[in-house]
């Protein structure tokens, strides 16, 4: 089946948006721009670190060549409106689940060489977000978009949809995985109890452990594996903007 240029244009965007919010990243904390005045981690980055990362992105825009592959197979071609809505909701669903599942089982020892190219990194850079395994990246975008692919074949899906989730992931995934707090003081006291932050998954890099989820606290909540001083230390670095000074550093409980 030919794709169209719609389509080829978004898978374009798709490919390419990683390695933007990297170099947005980047220009932000090399020109002090006012969104990173909240550093969660006060500690240097190596030059080796860069360098491994940016060679891992090469293979970062393979979700929009297994994505072009589906549609070059003749999948999610449903254009309705209601086809777009369903298919981002059920992909924002869907991913959620499988990260949190994959992510967990790739701690387990038999499974962690497929994730500890991503976990050598345990200070977060403007590359981070982009820098894991090829095998990582193959099964978390494979499990993600086969499971899909199977739910088309009897509700047809929106190929739309699904990249605007992927727009959507590519954004907060990179904000989630750089060194500096967006999030609001108080954010914890409404939406921050559901949505996580980028000290959520910085904490994640730091201790190795833990907050696992992609972008809500749910299923840590459900599992149990959420760090217990997280929102101490949202306030810590939001409210007093005290960044961490050691990678072990834990926020105590107030007395």
């Amino acid at each position: 089946m030919n794709i169209t240029t719609p389509q080829i244009a978004v898978l374009l965007v798709i490919a390419t948006l990683g390695h933007v919010m990297a170099l947005f990243w980047y220009v932000a904390a090399k020109r002090h721009w006012t969104i990173c005045d909240r550093t969660i981690y006060d500690l240097p980055v190596s030059r080796d670190q860069i360098r491994r990362e940016l060679w891992n992105s090469v293979h970062a825009p393979m979700h929009a060549v297994l994505l072009g592959l589906c549609l070059w197979a003749g999948l999610f071609g449903n254009t309705s409106g209601t086809s777009f809505v369903v298919s981002v909701l059920l992909t924002t669903a869907w991913a959620e689940v499988w990260h949190y599942l994959s992510h967990r089982a790739m701690h387990w020892r038999s499974l962690h060489w497929i994730h500890k190219e991503h976990h050598k990194s345990h200070l977060n850079t403007h590359l981070t977000a982009i820098s894991f395994s090829f095998t990582e990246k193959l099964i978390f975008d494979g499990g993600l978009l086969g499971v899909l692919a199977l739910v088309d074949l009897v509700a047809g899906l929106n190929a739309f949809g699904i990249a605007a989730w992927y727009v959507g992931y590519l954004l907060i995934n990179s904000y989630s995985h750089a060194n500096f707090e967006l999030k609001s003081p108080g954010y914890n006291r409404w939406m921050g109890k559901v949505i996580t932050s980028t000290t959520y998954h910085s904490l994640h890099h730091s201790r190795y452990i833990g907050n696992y989820g992609l972008g809500t606290r749910v299923m840590d909540r459900l599992f149990k594996t959420e760090w217990e001083d997280y929102e101490r230390l949202f306030d810590r670095v939001c409210d007093e903007k005290r960044p961490l000074k050691k990678l072990s550093e834990k926020v105590p409980a107030r007395t």
